[in-house]
């Protein structure tokens, strides 16, 4: 998938691996449906339920909560065509409990069975800071290291982008739970811009309405228009040569906490 891929040369594989639902809504929704369209095969793998991602104390937590979450994540992801969804079920906001072997592992397994020729995921900094963000962007890393044939691609954003959007950022508290801030890219550091239509800004806005529990309110906060048009373009980077080396990977499992396609 070479910088700004056109439809006819997509990949025929592609496998996301994410750790709670919504993340692909948002950092993949355009790519995903291209994909299907055009005829292609999409798997999202989804470690996590996202059970812990609510503040109402009657559903933090709950096995009912998580089970809604899966089925908004279903309902999302068949706006988009895509049909191949699978859940690990390890617990929200405690991947750093899972021993990081047996998650690689079981990753390894599905990339060898899926048999993907691109795999798209959080990349070390994880976007947000987010822990369960960091940690699965290791074991992905390394199972994909580890099992070979596909290229790895890490979710990303421009900083033009970061720049546009700071005040929102701020307002919005995106970046509260890293450490160094927004990690952002020069334009000639991605390997993919998938620049949105306004029809498919449509139908990704009605993918990211399918997780509402998580997106009706933040929709409300920014305002339906700015909500919209806010990932109106997905990035992606490769790996550089220290990210993609197991020794790197190994670090980042036990990191503390705070350390364009056209259409």
């Amino acid at each position: 998938m070479p910088t700004r891929t056109t439809t006819p040369e997509l990949s025929r594989h592609l496998l996301g691996i994410w750790p709670h639902p919504d993340d692909e809504a948002y950092l993949s929704a355009g790519l995903m449906a291209r994909m299907t369209d055009a005829g292609r095969q999409v798997t999202v793998l989804t470690l996590t339920r996202g059970e812990k991602g609510t503040s109402d104390p009657e559903d933090y937590d709950q096995p009912h909560f998580g089970a809604k979450r899966e089925a908004e994540l279903r309902a999302s992801l068949a706006e988009l065509g895509v049909h191949d969804v699978r859940i690990a079920g390890y617990r929200d906001g405690e991947c750093d409990t899972v021993d990081s072997e047996t998650a690689v592992s079981q990753i390894a397994a599905v990339i060898a069975s899926v048999r993907p020729d691109v795999v798209i995921t959080f990349g070390p900094d994880g976007i947000t800071g987010h822990r369960d963000h960091r940690i699965v962007s290791g074991w992905v890393t390394e199972a994909w290291r580890r099992v070979g044939g596909a290229e790895l691609l890490y979710a990303t954003m421009t900083d033009d982008f970061v720049a546009d959007n700071a005040q929102l950022h701020g307002q919005i508290g995106l970046f509260g739970e890293s450490a160094q801030g927004p990690a952002s890219y020069p334009l000639d550091r991605i390997a993919i811009a998938c620049e949105l239509t306004e029809a498919e800004l449509d139908r990704k806005r009605r993918a990211l309405a399918g997780h509402g529990s998580q997106t009706a309110p933040l929709a409300d906060l920014m305002g339906e228009d700015v909500y919209r048009r806010w990932w109106h373009t997905e990035w992606f980077r490769r790996p550089t040569e220290t990210e993609a080396l197991s020794s790197a990977v190994c670090a980042s499992l036990t990191a503390p906490a705070n350390s364009v396609v056209p259409a």
